[in-house]
């Protein structure tokens, strides 16, 4: 399983590089653009569509590392309502319908990307097929972050881990607790 975990810190590393590098990207060529706008008076016509570029990329693969640390926003509310082995039912549901989704990103992306062959972004004279391969891009994070889910989810099912679903009231108890001793740690 060790390995199984090294594996994946390497893939969510490099989607996490990734994106970081097109934010920064993002910001920088902003900057140069509203430079070039506000002070030389001169408008760069490639600034945005780059821009854009960049922000699709790293919005679509920031949403597909969400899903290896479990930090979308959800409603949990069923958690304390409905019985344990429903919710491991919908769990596993929901584990193999993202994975399908992150299927149908890589295929219905590539798909759309090849259409978009034909057109040229404004302003940079490249295919728009560039700004669309971000679809398979962020299906193959999503995918490979839904594996790594999908191995743990089975590994705790069939060791009879389970996620006891805790009341709000001990989950914030616990928060207490871990920020108490964070701070006894750090002074």
């Amino acid at each position: 399983m060790n390995h199984v975990t090294k594996f994946f810190d390497a893939v969510y590393w490099f989607f996490m590089t990734t994106c970081k590098l097109f934010f920064i990207a993002m910001v920088a060529i902003t900057a140069y653009v509203v430079f070039n706008r506000y002070v030389i008076k001169n408008s760069l016509v490639w600034g945005e569509p780059v821009v854009l570029m960049c922000m699709v990329y790293m919005s679509l693969g920031s949403a597909a590392l969400a899903i290896r640390k479990d930090t979308h926003i959800r409603m949990q509310i069923i958690d304390y309502l409905a019985p344990k082995k429903f919710i491991q039912v919908m769990r596993g549901a929901a584990h193999v319908s993202i994975f399908a989704f992150g299927i149908f990103m890589i295929v219905y992306g590539w798909q759309f990307s090849m259409l978009a062959k034909r057109n040229l972004m404004t302003g940079v004279g490249i295919t728009s097929m560039w700004l669309y391969l971000a679809c398979p891009f962020a299906g193959i994070a999503v995918v490979l972050m839904e594996i790594e889910r999908l191995i743990n989810f089975c590994y705790r099912i069939t060791h009879g881990q389970t996620l006891e679903a805790e009341t709000i009231k001990e989950q914030s108890k616990h928060m207490a607790e871990e920020a108490k001793h964070e701070l006894e740690e750090t002074t």
